[in-house]
């Protein structure tokens, strides 16, 4: 069986200018599908864009060809055999009425895959119909606000959605209490009901939620693969990735050990556990004392320790945590380790500039120091920044055809709601318009 989304270039050998004739009808078809179609006919100079060559040896070895496309008199096949198998190109198509047994035999001997007396248009038409409930015109992977406004935006456009959740629709947005600077409301809004509201518009415009996890994406050529943890795969001509950012661990003894009893990295979730008992927070940032001032409504105190001798949160933020009577301060100073018998019951701090260290007895303890981006599913096929998030272009376009990135995940200088929404709005667009050129 052929597999159509590892194909990216093809080698059309006796490809013909005349609309009239097949080999122009198919390739025009395969172009249409994202293909790269190579003209192989020492009587073209160009066709479809492309520089045509008058053999095959005659295109320059820079050029990976995956496919060399036969519309040539059966006779004639057999050294255009010889010349693809020392272009070591993955497989060897005859079309229909092209037959060659001795081709046939010397491709397969020498690896190649060989499919004879067939049509390619008809047979990826064929395919295109098998799998056609998993192909997508666009699949983006994450349910973040990026990720669910992409979703809106691109439904709405009328594009094939798919929209993979991974866990929960929303990301972090769905784990803060409140939002306050999110236009349009005068009173804070809650962060899991605005991204219901989210899910449920983008739903409604018709967007596919599915439910699994991505755990592996082909994105190279024109039809993407995408592999989930149930062993599923979905096609797509184009995704975009919205997958955001988790939290960075401590890096500390005890971590992995008590994360669950009495360790959290989301006060929404895991803060009504702690009701009249001792917490400590881990971070300077907003998110840190975001956390730490919702933590107040359950705890009984609750200690915010830095590393530096100021916090990095914005001026209203700090300013409440500073006035709440049940938020303290421990400056300048790291967690260690995370002790406890079945449960967390102190941290061992050091102070950074001084050395000194000591004991703080707690019975939970938060970490908000920092997000690292979900790009493991990705393999180390897309260009990274220095500090590891998808660089993009102006269209959030990534460095490989028909794929884009939008909000956290990405190389951003703010991370908030707001440019998440704005991000995706971009993101859905940018694919609109790739896939009107593949048309």
């Amino acid at each position: 069986m052929v597999n159509f989304p590892a194909l990216q270039t093809i080698a059309m050998v006796g490809l013909s200018d005349k609309k009239e004739r097949p080999s122009y009808q198919v390739a025009k078809y395969l172009r249409a599908q994202g293909y790269r179609v190579i003209p192989v006919n020492p009587a073209l100079k160009e066709l479809f864009g492309e520089k045509a060559y008058p053999e095959l040896q005659a295109i320059p070895p820079e050029i990976k060809i995956d496919v060399v496309d036969i519309f040539r008199r059966s006779e004639e096949v057999l050294p255009i055999a010889q010349q693809a198998i020392a272009r070591k190109v993955h497989l060897l198509w005859l079309q229909e009425g092209v037959i060659s047994e001795s081709a046939v035999a010397l491709a397969e001997q020498a690896g190649l895959t060989v499919v004879m007396n067939r049509c390619m248009k008809k047979e990826y038409a064929a395919w295109l119909l098998q799998e056609q409930k998993n192909i997508y015109d666009v699949i983006i992977v994450g349910s973040g606000p990026a990720g669910l406004t992409a979703a809106l935006y691109s439904a709405r456009s009328g594009l094939k959605t798919a929209l993979f959740e991974g866990q929960t629709p929303g990301g972090q947005a769905a784990t803060t209490e409140l939002l306050e600077n999110y236009p349009g409301f005068d009173k804070a809004v809650s962060g899991p009901d605005l991204m219901i509201r989210f899910l449920t518009q983008a739903l409604h415009f018709g967007a596919t939620l599915i439910t699994e996890e991505v755990v592996q994406a082909k994105l190279q050529g024109p039809m993407k693969v995408l592999t989930t943890m149930a062993n599923n795969s979905y096609f797509a001509r184009s995704v975009i990735i919205a997958t955001g950012a988790r939290s960075k661990p401590l890096g500390v003894k005890g971590e992995e050990t008590f994360h669950g009893r009495g360790l959290s990295y989301c006060a929404t979730c895991d803060g009504a556990f702690f009701k009249d008992r001792k917490v400590v927070v881990v971070g300077g940032g907003d998110s840190a004392v975001e956390e730490a001032i919702y933590l107040t409504k359950f705890a009984s105190q609750v200690t915010i320790i830095h590393r530096r001798d100021r916090l990095r949160a914005s001026k209203i933020l700090q300013e409440r945590a500073k006035a709440n009577p049940k938020i303290q301060f421990i400056w300048d100073s790291v967690i260690e380790e995370i002790a406890g018998d079945q449960q967390v019951e102190k941290v061992l701090i050091k102070n950074v500039k001084t050395g000194e260290k000591g004991c703080y007895p707690c019975d939970g303890l938060f970490v908000y120091i920092g997000h690292a981006p979900s790009l493991d599913f990705l393999g180390g096929a897309i260009e990274l920044s220095v500090d590891g998030y998808i660089t993009t272009n102006s269209n959030l376009a990534t460095n490989i055809s028909g794929v884009f990135a939008c909000g956290d995940v990405r190389n951003t200088p703010l991370r908030q709601v707001a440019t998440a929404v704005g991000d995706g709005a971009i993101a859905a667009m940018a694919v609109e318009k790739y896939l009107s050129y593949q048309e």
